[in-house]
């Protein structure tokens, strides 16, 4: 189940991170040519594109990993997709608060203020579909 555990956390991640990218990448296209904010949401967007550029060789890997053990006969991993393998409440909790707090302590206008916002409204709605999930018969 670690392996399965590990590729849903970094399949969320890059989720996450894509959804940040594009609202991020919207907001710049609003700007005006010479608004300093260009700038700062650019070199915001290299650093999320790198992290998803990592977070993809480590699905790619974990992939693999999941996959040989699914053929070797793994009930860890059998018959599982990304999507089922659950998430832990308590995690997507943690690390809402910790977006919540980021989004609090950034500049307001600032790219760490729109990628927080952006993080924060993305695991509201994970967190939401986790209780829902949590509540429905089995």
């Amino acid at each position: 189940m670690e392996t399965a555990r590990a590729l849903r956390e970094t399949s969320d991640a890059l989720l996450r991170d894509l959804d940040v990218l594009v609202q991020i990448e919207e907001e710049k296209r609003g700007l005006e040519l010479g608004d300093p904010r260009l700038v700062e949401l650019a070199d915001r967007i290299d650093e999320i594109a790198l992290r998803v550029l990592g977070g993809t060789t480590r699905q790619a890997e974990l992939t693999k990993r999941a996959n040989a053990e699914a053929a070797a006969g793994s009930a860890d991993v059998a018959e599982t997709s990304i999507e089922a393998t659950p998430r832990s409440i308590q995690a997507i909790l943690t690390e809402w608060r910790d977006a919540e707090r980021r989004a609090l302590a950034a500049e307001p206008g600032s790219a760490d203020a729109a990628e927080s916002e952006a993080l924060v409204q993305r695991l509201r709605e994970e967190y939401r579909e986790a209780q829902n999930a949590a509540r429905r018969p089995r």
